[in-house]
């Protein structure tokens, strides 16, 4: 039996079933999904998609996994409730009744193509899989999983608290610099002498299993060459990082890459500028939820970051109703937020050129 918390705290989740509940009585849980299938598509950010042997032996922390069951369930629910778009290609804005997702993974992870691929091939839901061009086919390729690997994460029965200390250190390292962050990683694995040989499940796909896949459909974007976070390093390794990446995915691929992904969900205006000049159509940000409109921005487009306990009940099963509430509701709140945030800002700059003008005036009639 796993023992690994794969749902939220018990008190935690049941408060999040009881506040949807509530949501969806009211009727505000059906007003928000229905605004938001009029105004655009919800894009999905997974990572790995596990089987009970690899969630027992996995180094990845639990906010990037779902298990195979799960993402079965919930293929299964969109195929028939839900319009399933492919974020890879040009979006079509014309709607058909039902709310528009699209499913995007990000790093390329083996179990992309040996779990999620054959259960959204059943379901014959469109995928986008962002790769890290410098790190295919590698055991431990991101320092995330090097460093919980060294802690033990995943090799025993882990608490609770145990794994939400890793996180918490995670993502301290996440805010240093890139080098400063090296150092502090390669301190933390410097006396790991074989952790590789036992975390085969924490590998990449291969170019092999990369061409299996886009013969069967998938779309292959970039995540850069080697997966830094590129608001931590200098805009000309930022633009070695986006455009080399897209060479090499070209080359290996024989076809054009137009998609990106931001490692981390970071950006800036500057590195959206560089992915733009590179050559790419999209780029996909994951910082906060939000709707993909026909007037959002093509070099932030936003995600919705899905995990486990963003899709499963109290009891672990798939509940539509959670996912309502942690996904689109999520998403219509923050594009609720930045529509309001962008009319004010829209006012106040009027507001400001109507005093200007009335200041010019002011002056004129006294000189």
């Amino acid at each position: 039996m796993l023992q690994r918390p794969f749902t939220s705290r018990p008190i935690r989740a049941l408060g999040k079933s009881l506040w949807a509940g509530f949501l969806r009585a009211s009727g505000v849980l059906w007003l928000a999904k229905r605004w938001v299938r009029r105004e655009g598509t919800v894009v999905l950010t997974f990572h790995r998609v596990l089987n009970d042997a690899g969630l027992e032996g996995t180094a990845s922390l639990i906010g990037m996994i779902v298990r195979s069951r799960t993402f079965d369930d919930f293929l299964s629910y969109a195929a028939q409730n839900l319009e399933i778009v492919n974020a890879g290609h040009d979006p079509q804005w014309t709607s058909n009744g039902r709310l528009k997702v699209a499913v995007t993974f990000d790093d390329g992870w083996c179990d992309n193509a040996t779990e999620a691929f054959p259960i959204a091939l059943r379901h014959k839901a469109a995928l986008t899989i962002f790769i890290v061009a410098k790190k295919i086919g590698s055991v431990l390729p991101f320092w995330p999983e090097q460093a919980a690997s060294v802690l033990g994460l995943g090799l025993d029965v882990d608490s609770g608290e145990r794994q939400r200390n890793i996180e918490q250190m995670i993502e301290r390292l996440k805010s240093l610099p890139s080098q400063e962050r090296k150092r502090v990683i390669s301190r933390i694995t410097q006396d790991d002498a074989g952790t590789k040989i036992c975390r085969e499940v924490d590998r990449t796909m291969t170019w092999e299993q990369i061409d299996e896949l886009k013969a069967g459909g998938v779309v292959f974007g970039s995540h850069t060459s080697t997966h830094e976070i590129l608001t931590r390093i200098s805009l000309a390794q930022a633009k070695e990082e986006i455009g080399s990446s897209r060479e090499l995915i070209e080359q290996r691929l024989g076809c054009s890459c137009e998609v990106f992904a931001y490692p981390n969900g970071d950006s800036s205006h500057e590195t959206r500028k560089l992915v733009a000049l590179a050559g790419y159509k999209r780029a996909f940000v994951n910082q906060s939820p939000g709707v993909w409109t026909s007037s959002t921005n093509p070099f932030a487009i936003p995600r919705v970051n899905i995990c486990e306990y963003h899709l499963v009940d109290t009891d672990g099963n798939f509940s539509p109703l959670i996912f309502d509430y942690a996904v689109v509701w999520a998403a219509a709140k923050c594009h609720l937020i930045g529509k309001l945030t962008g009319a004010v800002r829209k006012l106040r700059s009027r507001f400001l050129a109507f005093s200007h003008a009335k200041e010019l005036k002011a002056h004129e009639r006294n000189t």
